[in-house]
């Protein structure tokens, strides 16, 4: 069991150091398509999937909030 202890701190220490990989890049690109690797000053948009889910919920609670004010 000692050895899997070692291996696994190695293992989390590797990932760490690299900065690629990780919770907030994952999540990162759950919404976020990857820029193209040519382009000088990449960035990332919206994946179209999440672009329309946000309006769609955007419309919604706007047409919500108004039937219920009056």
């Amino acid at each position: 069991m000692i050895e899997n202890e070692r291996v696994r701190t190695d293992f989390l220490r590797i990932l760490e150091q690299r900065p690629d990989v990780g919770d907030a890049k994952i999540i990162a690109n759950w919404f976020f398509a990857q820029p193209n690797i040519f382009d000088p000053k990449p960035k990332r948009r919206l994946k179209t999937g999440v672009a329309i889910g946000l309006i769609y919920i955007t419309l919604v609670a706007a047409i919500c909030a108004v039937f219920n004010v009056g």
